[in-house]
């Protein structure tokens, strides 16, 4: 009885060594691979960045100093400073693979512009979210907008920008949004195309339930123009197959 069960836990033990060992020599490599990539990277000779696509804030594009409002003025000081340091959206883009492309030396300024990416669309988020707070829709809309077309994967401009729509009567550019969602690559991507889907469910049954309202309106309307009650519901006689 004892021979079958010692067999079998020799197997499993077998089975499990060279697993684990198989795993070790995975992980092994990976971080060989990582270490050669790193020296590569470390070694590459600095380039020629002054080609990237760099962003120049439009400040004569945006709402600035239309209202008079302490935040507003705030948000506005931070875009004007913002708009004299390089940006660029580098999001995606790991540390080893930009001094691969553009040299190690220049791995400093390429983050500083990073930063000052992800700096802009927080902030242009915030911006308009102030804006829409204040009654200033049209304004708002047009600062997240112009975030959105930076590439931004802020949640907060995505589902604001789709309640200004609903707000302002345009709901079918929601889908505009929603097409541009797929296009993040962030983690950030799922969690907006979710609350995109809420705004759309949401349109869809207001829609349906305005649909049914205008139907039982004109219902109403032809029922009081032939003279007849619309508060009388007709039914089937079930013998006769007649209308009573």
């Amino acid at each position: 009885m004892l021979l079958p069960f010692l067999a079998v836990f020799v197997i499993v033990t077998i089975y499990i060594a060279i697993r684990r060992s198989s795993a070790m020599r995975s992980e092994q490599q990976v971080w060989e691979d990582f270490r050669n990539r790193e020296q590569e990277a470390n070694w590459t000779r600095k380039q020629d960045i002054s080609n990237l696509a760099y962003i120049k804030l439009p400040l004569d594009a945006l709402p600035l100093g239309r209202f008079t409002d302490e935040a507003l003025v705030s948000y506005e000081q931070a875009l004007r400073d913002l708009s004299t340091q390089p940006i660029c959206n580098l999001n995606g883009i790991s540390n080893t693979d930009l001094k691969l492309r553009y040299g190690a030396a220049n791995l400093s300024t390429l983050s500083q512009c990073d930063t000052n990416y992800s700096t802009l669309v927080s902030l242009l988020a915030n911006y308009g979210e102030k804006l829409f707070e204040l009654n200033h829709p049209l304004e708002a809309g047009q600062v997240l907008e112009y975030s959105l077309s930076l590439g931004s994967d802020v949640g907060k401009a995505y589902d604001l920008l789709a309640t200004i729509y609903e707000y302002v009567g345009e709901p079918e550019k929601i889908d505009d949004l929603y097409r541009s969602a797929e296009k993040i690559t962030s983690i950030r991507r799922n969690s907006i195309l979710r609350k995109l889907e809420e705004h759309h469910s949401r349109d869809d049954t207001q829609a349906f339930s305005s649909e049914m309202r205008k139907s039982q309106s004109n219902a109403t309307g032809s029922s009081a123009a032939l003279g007849e009650d619309p508060s009388i519901v007709t039914r089937s006689d079930s013998e006769g197959g007649n209308f009573i």
